[in-house]
């Protein structure tokens, strides 16, 4: 499959479930509602982005797939640069879909289409690379361990979690096809708590499975369903400071956060009423100082802002 269909294929199923008269989660007498507040977005000649980080200069990168590059915005949402361009040489990328962003400004992308990893410097130049050919693995998410040389990445055509060093060898992987314990269904995003733990979008089994760096499966949260804590499409997932876990599910349109155990702490809202309701949630990200929220709307062609309420 070219990496053009890999990723209208990928995200087909999500934008005609938008098309769908979707019911609520539950009944609102059984939700809980965090507070949320719209401050803004950052749009712009996107073209299916599926993913934003934020560096720890506030700088907001979005991964933008189809159109093969990173934009870079300020704090304020003006844009300072971009990088990337459709091709297979270095700093080009084919129909990207996962990035993140390390404590010194790498930033890491899966390059989803190349089969590969490419690293870059704060300024968009390109580093050094993890080829994934021979593996013939398909990365759409990947994870920079804080303070180590292991990268994580999630392969969709062996539905399975691949580590590597950083020069590019091979240490471990884990998962396969299936819906038990430790087995995906399409591994997507992840996001990594205090202690390290990786929390992994586990999409069509409905659920974040939870590991620690060996692979060593410590819990999961959600399960496959439409009712409040359950997950029916999960495809972002972001942790705070205080290691709650948000999850955006791109059927229900709905951003649910749990706690560090997997139990459910409520359902995003703007009017306490009920729940906020996105088109295609996708990537998100946590702005820790600023007390905001990013979560690209992907069928929008944005990324949406939202002040936390109630604190992280």
């Amino acid at each position: 499959m070219n990496s053009t269909r890999f990723l209208l294929v990928f995200w087909l199923a999500v934008i005609m479930l938008h098309s769908l008269n979707i019911p609520a989660p539950c009944s609102q007498d059984e939700l809980k509602y965090l507070p949320v507040r719209h401050v803004g977005d950052i749009a712009g000649h996107f073209n299916q982005p599926t993913e934003v980080a934020v560096a720890p200069s506030g700088r907001i990168y979005i991964l933008d797939g189809a159109n093969n590059t990173i934009e870079v915005f300020d704090q304020q949402g003006r844009k300072v640069f971009s990088f990337g361009k459709a091709g297979k040489g270095k700093g080009e990328f084919s129909q990207p879909v996962g990035m993140d962003i390390d404590s010194e400004e790498n930033i890491y992308v899966a390059d989803t289409g190349n089969r590969r990893v490419q690293i870059f410097n704060s300024k968009g130049r390109f580093t050094s690379a993890i080829d994934l050919r021979s593996k013939k693995a398909r990365p759409v998410e990947v994870k920079k361990e804080t303070g180590s040389d292991r990268i994580y990445i999630s392969d969709t055509d062996n539905h399975q979690i691949l580590c590597f060093k950083q020069d590019g060898s091979f240490v471990s992987s884990w998962g396969g096809y299936g819906n038990k314990t430790g087995q995906f269904m399409y591994p997507g995003m992840a996001d990594a708590d205090a202690a390290g733990n990786l929390h992994i979008v586990d999409i069509l089994n409905g659920r974040v499975q939870v590991f620690d760096t060996s692979g060593k499966k410590i819990r999961q949260i959600g399960a496959f369903g439409i009712t409040a804590g359950t997950l029916f499409r999960p495809k972002g997932v972001i942790i705070d400071s205080q290691n709650n876990v948000y999850v955006s599910d791109s059927y229900t349109g709905v951003i649910q956060c749990f706690d560090s155990t997997g139990n459910l702490l409520g359902i995003l809202s703007e009017d306490s009423r009920e729940p906020l309701r996105l088109t295609t949630p996708l990537g998100m990200a946590i702005d820790g100082k600023q007390n905001l929220l990013y979560v690209v709307q992907g069928q929008l062609n944005k990324v949406s802002i939202f002040a936390l309420q109630g604190g992280i």
